[in-house]
C-alpha cells in the first residue's frame, strides 16, 4: 500500500512539472507575441544571462492594440528590493504614459497612442544624473527626475504584458494587455537620439539590447499568449507617414 501511495505521489509530481511553463531561446526577429485576451493567465517572462547591475537603462518595444480601458502594462521588471523597479504603462482614462523606476511613477503627456497602430517606443533612465525621458514614434518627451538614484542591482524578474504585484508573484486584471508586442530591447545604457531614431524607423541595422535581445531571447510564455509571424500587420516606419 505504502509503494503504492509513493507511485502515485511519483505520478502527480511528474504531471505537475510536465504542465509547467518551460523556458525556451528563439529569434523572434520578424515575429510578435499575441495577447488575445484580458486575464491574468497569459503572460511572456523574459529571462536575461546574467544578474543585473546596471547604472543606467534603455528599454524599447513595439505594441498594437485596440485597448482603451484600464492601464495596461507593456513591460514590468520587478526585483526583491522594488516591485517596479522598471515598469511601462499606458494610462488609457487620461491618456498618458507611465514609466516607474525604483517604485517611483512619473507621466508623460503628449505622447502619441493610436490604436490599431504600430507603435515604437523607448524609456531611458540614467542612476548618474536621476533622470528619465520616453520617446514615442520618434517623439521626445521632456526629461523628469526620478528621486532614487540607485543603480538596478539583483535577480530581476521581467514580465510582458503583465505589471507584478509583487516580487516573482501575482498579477492584477487592471493592468492585463491585449494586442501584440514585438522587438523588446534592453540596453545597459542610455541610447543616443540617433540609436533611438534608427529603432523608431525599423532599420534592419538598429542596436540590438545587450541585456534583452529580442533577436537571441530566452523566454517562458504562458496561457493563451503565443508567438506569431507579424504579416498581419505592419510596423510604424517613417516611409509610412
Amino acid at each position: 500500500m505504502k509503494s503504492l501511495a509513493l507511485y502515485v505521489f511519483f505520478i502527480v509530481l511528474c504531471g505537475l512539472v510536465l504542465s509547467q511553463p518551460k523556458k525556451d531561446r528563439k529569434c523572434l526577429r520578424g515575429k510578435v507575441i499575441t495577447f488575445p485576451d484580458v486575464t491574468t493567465d497569459n503572460w511572456v517572462k523574459l529571462h536575461p544571462n546574467e544578474s543585473m547591475d546596471l547604472s543606467a537603462a534603455t528599454v524599447c518595444l513595439r505594441f498594437y492594440t485596440e485597448q482603451m480601458s484600464f492601464e495596461p502594462c507593456l513591460f514590468s521588471l520587478a526585483t526583491p528590493s522594488y516591485t517596479a523597479d522598471f515598469s511601462l504603462n499606458w494610462l488609457s482614462s487620461i491618456r498618458q504614459y507611465k514609466m516607474t523606476i525604483h517604485s517611483s511613477a512619473l507621466q508623460f503627456d503628449g505622447l502619441t497612442f493610436n490604436t490599431n497602430q504600430w507603435i515604437s517606443m523607448c524609456a531611458t533612465w540614467d542612476a548618474n544624473s536621476g533622470l528619465a525621458q520616453m520617446f514615442v514614434n520618434e517623439v521626445a518627451s521632456i526629461k523628469k527626475a526620478v528621486a532614487s538614484k540607485v543603480p538596478f542591482k539583483g535577480d530581476p524578474v521581467i514580465t510582458l504584458g503583465q505589471c507584478q504585484s509583487q516580487y516573482d508573484g501575482e498579477f492584477h486584471q487592471h493592468h492585463v494587455f491585449t494586442g501584440f508586442i514585438a522587438d523588446v530591447h534592453v540596453h545597459g545604457q542610455v541610447l543616443t537620439t540617433r540609436q533611438i531614431k534608427t529603432y523608431m524607423e525599423a532599420k534592419t541595422k538598429y542596436k540590438l539590447g545587450d541585456y534583452i535581445n529580442w533577436h537571441n531571447l530566452m523566454y517562458t510564455i504562458a496561457g493563451s499568449a503565443q508567438v506569431e509571424e507579424k504579416h498581419q500587420v505592419t510596423f510604424y516606419s517613417k516611409e509610412e507617414l
